[in-house]
């Protein structure tokens, strides 16, 4: 039985600064990328002025078009949040996530088994032109007790 659920809230906007890259879900997993912008981007945390909390996030662009497959290369934005985009520090990029209507869901568990989440999240909410997940924690992703919160935007 599947006991995850989704909850709609409103979101205010939310100023990005950090890392962006352009691959395909199958690139990420084989080299490992995204571990490493992340390591790379706590290392660098106290750089970030005006951050918000030690969360991060992590946005996912797809394609305009709506096709996507692993091997499909889009966005993917590695981000503190801010309270203003002012200090765009040496190699990161800048990104705001306006105001909107989500739904989320709450992936519980190791970050190793989001697919599953992930599987209930395309059967529940369908195709859509974005995610966001927010880490409260990095450091503890692969224990069992880690929580990572997925927003996907309210379609119509």
């Amino acid at each position: 039985m599947d006991d995850r659920r989704v909850e709609m809230l409103e979101r205010d906007e939310v100023k990005l600064v950090g890392f962006s890259i352009v691959a395909s879900l199958n690139n990420v997993l084989e080299t490992q990328i995204g571990g490493k912008l992340r390591k790379e981007l706590d290392n660098r945390k106290l750089e970030v002025e005006g951050r918000v909390g030690d969360g991060m996030y992590l946005i996912q662009i797809y394609p305009t078009d709506g096709h996507w497959t692993p091997d499909v290369p889009y966005q993917h934005v590695f981000a503190y949040e801010v309270r203003t985009l002012d200090d765009k520090l040496d190699g990161m990029v800048t990104y705001t996530l306006p105001a909107c209507r989500y739904n989320r869901v709450i992936h519980e568990g190791a970050e190793s088994r989001i697919g599953e989440t992930y599987d209930y999240i395309n059967r529940t909410l369908g195709p859509r032109p974005i995610d966001i997940e927010y880490w409260s924690d990095i450091h503890s992703l692969e224990e069992e007790h880690s929580r990572i919160e997925i927003y996907v935007p309210a379609m119509g």
